[in-house]
């Protein structure tokens, strides 16, 4: 397990250790992500607009690469069924492969993430080099910036970055509980002055709060269970 402390270090580590150089990457930690639109094989989008305020991982990927296979079903059983209940997005991203051999593929490494298409590998050159390879992931925070890059498959790295998803979303989640806990506050203060008009609108609000702590509370559970992983 990780001291969630401890993730500034490692934070502060990485932005000064994984230069955009290093592997073909030409951004650094602690960039702002290019936009990007991403299109799947069922005909579906998503952009870094509908990504922003969640802990999204990219991963960069292609069927005849042979360090992906080996590397995906880790993503699949560690990231992805661990943490995709709990507020994280991963989605590969195919280098220049129609949507049919995507489609074959994801069900030969047996992966349920979702996989887009990248034609001409334009989004893949939005964040490195056009001409270097595959095999890299980027972590993208609830702020839009980078968090973390990775570059082949190396367990140690995979690891940081479990560490690193885990984190962020720990972060997140101590937010949105002192989000709650103001909503609470106001709440509280409502019901003092409220008018017998008021009253309907009022429960209303106390229901939605009482679920969204009971949403939070099932996903500090779950990161427990996650953390005990690490």
């Amino acid at each position: 397990m990780i001291k969630r402390p401890l993730f500034f270090l490692l934070a502060l580590t990485i932005a000064f250790s994984q230069t955009a150089n290093d592997r073909g990457y030409i951004l650094y930690v602690g960039d702002d992500s290019p936009n990007f639109v991403l299109d799947f094989p069922n005909g579906t989008q998503t952009s870094l607009e509908d990504l922003n305020g969640q802990v999204t991982m990219l991963q960069f990927t292609a069927s005849w690469c042979h360090v992906c296979r080996e590397e995906m079903p880790y993503i699949e059983k560690e990231i992805w069924k661990v943490y995709k209940n709990i507020g994280l997005n991963v989605i590969g991203i195919d280098r220049d492969e129609p949507a049919d051999v995507i489609t074959k593929f994801a069900k030969e490494v047996q992966v349920t993430y979702p996989i887009a298409l990248d034609p001409g590998a334009d989004i893949f050159a939005l964040f490195a080099d056009r001409n270097s390879g595959v095999t890299r992931n980027v972590i993208i925070a609830p702020d839009g910036t980078i968090a973390f890059l990775t570059r082949l498959f190396e367990m140690q790295e995979f690891n940081d970055m479990k560490r690193v998803i885990h984190n962020l979303l720990m972060d997140q989640l101590m937010e949105q509980k002192q989000s709650l806990t103001a909503k609470r506050q106001i709440l509280k203060q409502l019901k003092k002055q409220q008018t017998r008009s008021e009253r309907y609108s009022i429960r209303k609000l106390e229901t939605e709060l009482f679920k969204a702590e009971r949403e939070l509370n099932r996903k500090e559970r779950k990161l427990a269970l996650a953390e005990m992983r690490l």
